[in-house]
């Protein structure tokens, strides 16, 4: 289907001077003589472009293109006049314009200022097509990424769903362990009960014995009614507890019974209560070294050690930020207010610069403050803090990132490495390739011709035979 170019413009001569250039290279075209009936055609027809006079009857050229962008925001405007100045080309961009062209004009100007707007068009609407597709593709219970590790997250959360084994989440602040485990609860048999979550660490243990066991009218000075506690809350269900490091040696002996036993007795009671429960654990703290020292003892950390899940830090996955930004600016409610909002292509490489030492939780305050900041629907630039940790664009094997290139190239340098990691570590296995990178045989096939990589390249070679 043609491309519709909207001309407005109260002289009839550039009317048709225009509609019959843009004819010639086979547009659609319509014309308006003046601002109200240009916004009328807007509302009626999906238009790839404007051609707009600076001075029309109704308003300014310049109020119409602010109208324009502020309700449509990918559509494409050229402002064309008689009086040029530098002052009015300023402004016209200010406003939204994404050309200023003067009269009288040459035809091939207007025609490559108008297919540069609308190849930027294009390749707008591919973008975000694709990230909408890879947002499908890569999502599982609201989590995103096309990282191999966190696929081999999502596959053990698919495994839990079976079973009510208790799960310990580590990894750093910010990665999106409550995250996970939400997921394993509303993907599991428990999901109809409630998650129950409790912060470990926000608590003195006097109040945290309470606010887990629950207790009895009287147990202690305050104490004027029954209360019950998160564990016996959870029944039915799943109890979340939020680092786990901070808990103390008796505290652990206690919720031992919990963990072996599914029993419960509240504070000031004598009454032993049975629970139905899953428990998840979580931490960002290495657990082995404090049971070392004596701070986590050793039958606790095993029980609730059963199955470990690691979530990486975002550093170790840059290649999900283009994800998680679409993701975040979804469901952000300010986003949402305008239309949604994009990222720009150089606010896009400075997130995938940064290293990240908050994770998710950073990158979705610095969007927030971006968002608020934005003045229209696009996040031209991105405020990162000063930080002190590892430079930007290292990797954790210490290779260097290019992040200069293209977005679009930087992608497809990308993929090349990771199949050529895939490959190498499957030998040149075409089935066991396919498999962890999740894409059928013949598309495998393809992206290696399209990298120049060969199956025969990655077989690992035969040891030279010692002589006899």
């Amino acid at each position: 289907m043609a491309q519709r170019i909207l001309v407005v413009d109260d002289d009839p001569l550039i009317c048709r001077q225009l509609e019959d250039l843009y004819r010639e290279r086979h547009y659609d075209v319509d014309t308006a003589g003046s601002a109200p009936e240009a916004m009328a055609l807007l509302e009626q027809y999906d238009y790839a472009l404007g051609v707009v006079d600076l001075k029309i009857p109704g308003t300014d050229g310049l109020s119409l293109t602010r109208q324009i962008h502020e309700r449509w925001s990918d559509f494409g405007v050229i402002i064309i006049t008689g009086y040029a100045s530098i002052k009015g080309a300023v402004e016209a961009i200010r406003q939204g314009a994404n050309d200023y062209i003067t009269k009288p004009f040459e035809r091939e100007e207007i025609l490559l200022a108008t297919e540069k707007i609308l190849e930027k068009r294009r390749l707008l609407d591919e973008i975000s097509y694709l990230r909408s597709q890879l947002s499908e593709r890569f999502s599982f219970a609201n989590m995103v990424s096309r990282n191999p590790a966190m696929h081999e997250i999502f596959r053990t959360i698919e495994a839990l769903s079976q079973n009510d084994a208790t799960v310990l989440i580590t990894g750093e602040s910010g990665t999106g362990k409550e995250l996970a485990a939400r997921a394993v609860h509303f993907q599991g048999r428990r999901k109809a009960g409630r998650f129950v979550a409790i912060n470990c660490a926000a608590f003195p243990d006097s109040l945290l014995e309470a606010e887990l066991f629950g207790h009895e009218r009287g147990a202690f000075t305050g104490a004027v009614q029954d209360r019950i506690g998160k564990i016996e809350l959870a029944g039915g269900g799943t109890l979340f507890l939020d680092e786990i490091e901070s808990i103390s040696l008796p505290m652990q002996l206690k919720l031992l019974r919990v963990l072996e036993q599914r029993e419960v007795e509240k504070l000031g009671g004598n009454r032993i209560i049975k629970v139905n429960i899953r428990v998840i654990a979580a931490t960002n703290r290495d657990l082995e070294p404090m049971i070392a020292r004596g701070e986590i003892r050793e039958d606790f950390f095993y029980r609730i050690n059963v199955v470990p899940i690691v979530i990486p830090p975002l550093r170790d996955r840059l290649e999900d930020i283009p994800l998680l930004v679409t993701e975040i600016l979804k469901n952000n409610p300010h986003a949402r207010e305008r239309g949604g909002m994009r990222v720009s292509n150089k606010a896009l490489q400075a997130l995938m610069s940064y290293h990240w030492p908050g994770n998710v939780r950073e990158l979705g305050n610095v969007l927030e403050r971006s968002i608020l900041k934005a003045a229209g629907p696009m996040i031209k630039d991105v405020d990162l803090p000063n930080s002190t940790g590892a430079p930007a664009g290292v990797t954790g094997s210490g290779r260097t990132r290019d992040y200069e290139l293209p977005l679009r190239e930087f992608l497809k340098r990308a993929e090349k490495d990771y199949l050529a990691s895939v490959l190498r570590r499957a030998r040149g296995g075409i089935s066991s390739t396919s498999k962890h990178a999740m894409v059928d045989a013949a598309t495998l096939h393809r992206k290696m011709k399209q990298h120049g990589l060969k199956r025969e390249d990655f077989r690992r070679p035969r040891e030279p035979q010692s002589g006899g």
